[in-house]
């Protein structure tokens, strides 16, 4: 290939943000190369009206990227991992998983208020279904407002909608260098985070031997032990953005340590479980805690919700 390796990312300023890191380490390790960003606008940057669950379908963030993979429009690609569907397009992978930021939700809101100091009734905006069913299940009583665009649009529909507060990713407020913003951090015990939250995944085409060592420098082993036992967790029960469901993998002690947790979409049934597992058994963590989900209901709660759409 030439000296050009080309880097697909979406558009909103997060996204490049976020690629803009990945190759400023891409840069200190492999200078001979130049570096350019191909933007790609995919279908859940297009339809800003409806809510994710309601658009349907899977990777809504990655589709179009994955196509200008293929097609060899672009050598690699950056995203999310939490945008990333368990089941991967048939000649791509992930070759590389960046060290987790916080993986925690935040509130950012008026008054500098925490979410339990919010009164009765309180407007809180959020589009994930995740966010939306564990936090009726700690406050019954916040008013859960939809809300879309990227996380300045988002920020600015706090007046425009006059909302008392939206829940985001910290992940992203930090990489916006937006921390001042942050009212309250939300425990994982209380907003147990989307698969993969904190954590970009670097894609590329399979049999790409290039590719493979030059994002290698990229991957956190533990972070990609920890991600791999919650997608592992999530593909089991084949949820995504139109389940509440949520996991988080963390190494303590040596050991893996996860937490997960299915909701109904107003939060009244919720589960929540926790296994530990030996750092190489993360694939086995993640399908033993989806089957003690099962066990303890979770079908049910998602055969309600699917037969909801």
């Amino acid at each position: 290939m030439d000296k050009i390796i080309k880097v697909g990312s979406r558009c909103s300023e997060l996204a490049l943000k976020q690629t803009h890191i990945v190759i400023g380490v891409l840069k200190e390790h492999f200078p001979e190369y130049e570096y350019e960003i191909v933007e790609i606008k995919t279908i859940g940057d297009k339809i800003l009206d409806k809510t994710l669950d309601k658009i349907g379908g899977k990777g809504l963030f990655v589709k179009e990227i994955e196509s200008a993979l293929l097609n060899k429009e672009i050598d690699l690609a950056v995203h999310s991992m939490k945008d990333v569907p368990t089941v991967m397009v048939e000649g791509l992978k992930i070759g590389a998983i960046t060290k987790r930021e916080d993986v925690r939700d935040v509130f950012i809101g008026k008054n500098n208020l925490k979410i339990e100091e919010l009164k009765s009734g309180a407007k809180v905006g959020t589009s994930s279904l995740r966010r939306k069913a564990q936090l009726l299940a700690y406050r019954n009583d916040l008013d859960i407002v939809p809300i879309r665009g990227n996380i300045r649009t988002r920020i600015g529909k706090i007046e425009e909608m006059d909302l008392d507060g939206i829940i985001l990713a910290a992940a992203g407020i930090h990489r916006m260098d937006w921390n001042e913003k942050i009212n309250d951090y939300i425990s994982e015990d209380i907003c147990t985070p989307a698969v993969g939250q904190g954590a970009l995944g670097i894609q590329i085409r399979e049999n790409d031997p290039l590719m493979d060592g030059i994002i290698s420098v990229l991957n956190h082993r533990e972070t990609e032990y920890t991600i791999k036992a919650e997608r592992s967790f999530m593909r089991v029960l084949e949820g995504g953005c139109h389940v509440p469901m949520g996991a988080f993998c963390e190494i303590k002690d040596g050991m893996l340590s996860m937490i997960a947790v299915v909701a109904s979409l107003d939060g009244k049934e919720i589960i929540r479980l926790g296994q530990s597992a030996d750092l190489e058994e993360y694939t086995k963590l993640g399908e033993s805690l989806a089957k003690e989900a099962l066990d303890k209901g979770a079908r049910h709660i998602l055969d309600k919700i699917e037969g909801n759409d």
